[in-house]
């Protein structure tokens, strides 16, 4: 009953104020939060686990809770749905909500897509490729809701990352997944016919990093990330013509 009564517009416009001093937390309730991750998990999980999406799009890489930042992406070029946007994911950071809500939120994630695919083109991921992965197709094969495994293509598509020091696989400092080289991209990229990787996952000091001539690019959207990076945020413009450039 309360789902049909909820008013995300009204929602939206509070979060939206600019001259309002509270933190967005505190203007609006726990049960309107938990009532927004319901409706958002039914989204979520009715849509392809592989995304497959026209441009024009936006894509931000990790916003880490930073709301602020996010409202100056909308501010510059337009919020949904006038204007679409993908996101790569860590899009919460520390957060202070009950264990009931964060499992609830939890859920959710757990039924996000994967990976999306722009104009059978540009492949999109949070974090990097997986020694499992041949072709992109593999995707469609995994079953929501699932929780992140420790090893596997799941597993890799969230925490791999691009190395410069090595051409091929490597562990990861992370102590889970992958790091990959520049022959890993050309490969996986040649083989699926696709021209550009855009991940997330990593602080870039610019905002966005490119990697393997080009044919990778990391993308980080939270600026001055956690207060501890001196970083630029980040977010890419994709032109119907598949045609890309940044917005720092």
């Amino acid at each position: 009953m309360f789902q049909k009564e909820l008013d995300i517009g009204s929602i939206i416009k509070k979060l939206r104020n600019k001259t309002s001093k509270v933190h967005p937390l505190k203007l609006i309730t726990e049960i309107q939060i938990n009532t927004l991750v319901g409706l958002a998990r039914n989204i979520f999980i009715n849509q392809p686990i592989l995304l497959e999406l026209v441009p024009p799009i936006n894509v931000c890489g990790d916003i880490h809770s930073q709301f602020n930042d996010l409202v100056r992406y909308f501010d510059k070029y337009d919020e949904p749905p006038k204007t679409n946007y993908l996101f790569l994911g860590d899009f919460i950071g520390i957060t202070h909500y009950s264990e009931n809500l964060w499992l609830r939120f939890s859920d959710c994630f757990n039924c996000l897509p994967l990976a999306a695919l722009i104009d059978e083109k540009i492949f999109c991921v949070h974090g990097g490729l997986s020694p499992e992965l041949t072709v992109i197709e593999q995707i469609k094969q995994i079953r929501r809701p699932t929780e992140i495994p420790e090893s596997g293509i799941l597993c890799d598509l969230l925490w791999s990352d691009p190395c410069e020091e090595i051409s091929e696989w490597g562990p990861n400092d992370r102590g889970v997944s992958y790091v990959f080289g520049s022959k890993v991209v050309e490969r996986f990229n040649d083989r699926n016919e696709i021209d550009l990787i855009v991940r997330a996952h990593q602080v870039v000091q610019g905002g966005f990093k490119f990697f393997s001539n080009k044919r990778m690019v990391t993308v980080f959207s939270a600026p001055n990330y956690c207060d501890q990076f001196d970083n630029a945020g980040a977010m890419m413009i994709v032109e119907e013509d598949l045609t890309c450039s940044f917005f720092v």
